[in-house]
C-alpha cells in the first residue's frame, strides 16, 4: 500500500538514480544483489496500482567527474552514470 493512499487518478513523479554497487568495482564484478534499478522501482509501482506514463531522462554535468576519476575508472574498467531518469505515473 502506498502511504498516504492515493485516489484514481492521483500524478506521481519520481526522480530515480539506478543505485548499484560500482564504486570502486570492475564492471565485470558487480553483483546485481547489491543494487537497485529502474527495472526494480517499475515492478514496485506497478504492483502498487500505479501505471507509468512517462519516462524522461535527465543528464546531469559531466563535470562532476574529474580527468582523474575518468581515467582510474576506465583502468579498473568501473562504470559509470551521468544521469537520472524521471519517472512520472498515474494511480489506476
Amino acid at each position: 500500500m502506498i502511504w498516504p493512499p492515493s485516489r484514481p487518478g492521483a500524478i506521481l513523479a519520481f526522480l530515480n538514480a539506478d543505485w548499484r554497487d560500482f564504486e570502486s568495482t570492475p564492471a565485470k564484478k558487480e553483483s546485481p544483489d547489491h543494487a537497485i534499478t529502474l527495472f526494480d522501482f517499475h515492478t514496485l509501482l506497478s504492483e502498487t496500482g500505479w501505471q507509468l506514463t512517462h519516462r524522461i531522462e535527465c543528464p546531469l554535468s559531466s563535470e562532476r567527474l574529474s580527468g582523474t576519476l575518468v581515467q582510474r575508472m576506465q583502468d579498473k574498467r568501473i562504470l559509470g552514470t551521468v544521469s537520472r531518469t524521471l519517472l512520472i505515473a498515474k494511480h489506476i
